[in-house]
């Protein structure tokens, strides 16, 4: 059942992901670049360039989508669980590629633009509520009054969705120069574009009085049910933003930043609706659902609820970020924003990218605490954080991740550019889906794969600094992915005891302490030969090729120390220098372009 898990979710995020790049193709007006399909300009690889590399990286995503939505369905059948969810959305996915197709070929007529919309937002609306019951399997069905009204609410966005598809594909998004106000006016004279952007304008007025009234029903007739509570706060929340970028639609006349988030908060608050109807059908307090900690708190595992001074719950809800570990990410998305562009980045940018990049890292880190919460709860080093301990329930946490997550997409597309937040929640995604939810339980390499999330920072400050992706952003990326075993591995040496009795198979495990010693020198000198390429491919001068050598000569030496020496005191000193050297080494990266 797991792996069936795995696979929902990873369609889910990965169709999600999809949707916002189809934002960016609209947005950036990339939708006819390449003008055939399904070839692009007559090639299987176009060259890739401008508008069409971002038009065939939305196609390369569907296809993506199309194949794990295959492999759902096929597990499912095989399972002979939810078949009939799993025929809808092989057929959605069906109707979602012949419409791209007469998309391309009609040059991007407004209703088959739409229908295009509408198709992928039910196909997603299918994988969601399909991970959402596979998740919450073991409860049984019950009908209610909360679930009618949310299931109304859900319906009624869904065809805002299809409206604000409609605005966008007929230009009318900015048929009104103001808001809230259109003309200075309530009521303006009503024809054409403007009867179109102002009936969209009392549409999400509606709606949005949908959400507060389920939100307000939530709280008040389902006591007890923190699960919906906390989805109904996401909810409202994903309202409050989603009304703030449509006002700044209008102010920034459609730029690319903001019409991307618009529609990346509006799938954002869909599937919200979608999980809340699914969550509403379940009995309560039956089993544990995947952000309960009903039964984790009866059985002990959790302690009693701490202080509840307003400044304790702040200080919880920030250590869900796990903020040391974000600040060694933004030191690596600092340098790569100087190294990138030197003396001529804004403050601004640097600010922006830095909030935005912290709040993704710290949404990611949430999550990841809301999903290992029964790992926490085993190990020593971690019992003490807020789930585990019981000061934060997990569905306040989730809402708290997810809110924060979407705040940050939205503060860099807007702020800094399309391309920095893509990244970001790229690593975000991979983090959550494809680390803590694939391989962290799986596979000894989790720590090695999983490495490509935190490894990421890099790339997200040289776009926001460029707009691009270049070859010495990829060397930094490499620098960190190849970091982050030597690292992690000597701590997994010396909580070895704690990660066995948690089931995890860190390498210490699973292989044995030798093993893992001899792969920590391994990286430990493929890592200091990695740093050197950044001399004669990044630019670097010789203050920076002296500074790689001596910390990386340092970082070897310590690494073939806890080889030789096999105590838990010369792991964790190599661990401790790790986080030091890194930091060092992206320092020594900016002195030397900056002496340039």
């Amino acid at each position: 059942m797991r792996r069936f898990l795995t696979l929902a979710l990873s369609a889910s995020i990965t169709t999600y992901v999809l949707i916002v790049l189809g934002g960016v193709v609209r947005a950036t007006g990339a939708g006819l670049a390449c003008p055939d399909w399904p070839l692009c300009h007559g090639r299987l690889i176009p060259p890739l360039e401008g508008l069409i590399l971002i038009e065939y990286s939305h196609r390369l995503v569907a296809s993506v989508v199309g194949f794990l939505t295959l492999a759902v369905a096929i597990s499912a059948w095989r399972r002979r669980i939810f078949p009939a969810h799993a025929a809808l959305a092989v057929l959605l996915v069906g109707v979602q590629i012949v419409l791209g197709g007469l998309t391309v070929r009609t040059e991007l007529s407004a209703w088959l633009v739409v229908a295009h919309l509408g198709t992928a937002m039910a196909f997603f609306a299918t994988l969601v509520a399909l991970t959402a019951r596979a998740w919450l399997r073991d409860q049984p069905v019950q009908r209610n009054r909360f679930q009618t009204l949310a299931t109304g609410t859900l319906v009624a966005t869904f065809g805002l969705v299809l409206l604000g598809g409609y605005v966008s594909a007929t230009e009318a998004g900015i048929a009104c120069p103001d808001w809230p106000l259109c003309y200075g006016q309530v009521l303006p004279s009503i024809s054409g574009p403007v009867a179109v952007h102002m009936l969209h304008r009392f549409a999400a007025a509606f709606v949005g009085f949908l959400i507060i009234l389920t939100a307000a029903a939530a709280y008040r007739t389902q006591r007890g049910r923190s699960d919906l509570q906390a989805g109904s706060a996401i909810a409202v929340g994903l309202l409050v933003l989603q009304v703030l970028l449509g006002a700044l639609n209008v102010e920034y006349r459609l730029a690319p930043g903001v019409t991307t988030s618009h529609l990346a908060t509006a799938a954002a608050l869909f599937a919200t609706l979608v999980v809340l109807v699914v969550l509403a059908g379940r009995a309560p307090g039956v089993s544990a659902s995947p952000l309960s900690s009903h039964s984790r708190i009866a059985s002990g595992e959790a302690g009693p609820v701490g202080a509840r001074g307003v400044s304790q719950r702040v200080l919880n809800y920030v250590a869900l970020t796990k903020p040391r570990i974000i600040i060694l990410l933004l030191v690596t998305a600092f340098a790569s924003m100087l190294i990138a562009a030197p003396g001529t980045v804004s403050p601004w940018i640097i600010v922006f990218t830095l909030a935005g990049g912290a709040a993704s890292a710290g949404a990611a880190n949430a999550i990841n605490q809301v999903l290992e919460r029964d790992l926490d709860a085993v190990m020593s080093r971690t019992r003490r954080r807020p789930i585990p301990s019981g000061r934060v329930e997990a569905p306040f946490a989730f809402a708290f991740a997810v809110l924060l997550g979407t705040v940050a997409f939205v503060e860099l597309a807007v702020l800094v550019n399309v391309q920095s937040a893509v990244l970001a929640l790229a690593a975000l995604c991979f983090y959550v889906f494809v680390y803590t939810v694939w391989l962290k339980r799986s596979t000894p390499q989790n720590i090695v794969i999983g490495g490509a999330a935190g490894a990421m920072p890099p790339l997200v400050g040289w776009a926001a600094a460029t707009g691009r992706v270049e070859l010495p952003a990829l060397i930094l990326f490499l620098i960190v992915f190849l970091w982050t075993p030597p690292h992690f591995w000597a701590l997994a040496l010396y909580r070895r005891e704690e990660y066995a009795k948690a089931g995890v198979p860190m390498l210490p495990v699973v292989a044995g302490e030798e093993k893992t010693r001899q792969q920590i020198v391994i990286y430990s000198v493929v890592l200091v030969a990695s740093t050197l390429l950044l001399f004669p491919l990044g630019g670097m001068g010789w203050v920076y090729c002296g500074s790689a050598l001596a910390l990386g000569g340092l970082f070897i030496l310590l690494a073939l120390r806890v080889r030789s020496e096999r105590t838990p005191k010369a792991a964790m000193r190599l661990f401790a220098y790790s986080s030091l050297y890194l930091a060092l080494l992206f320092a020594a990266m900016v002195a030397d372009r900056l002496m340039v």
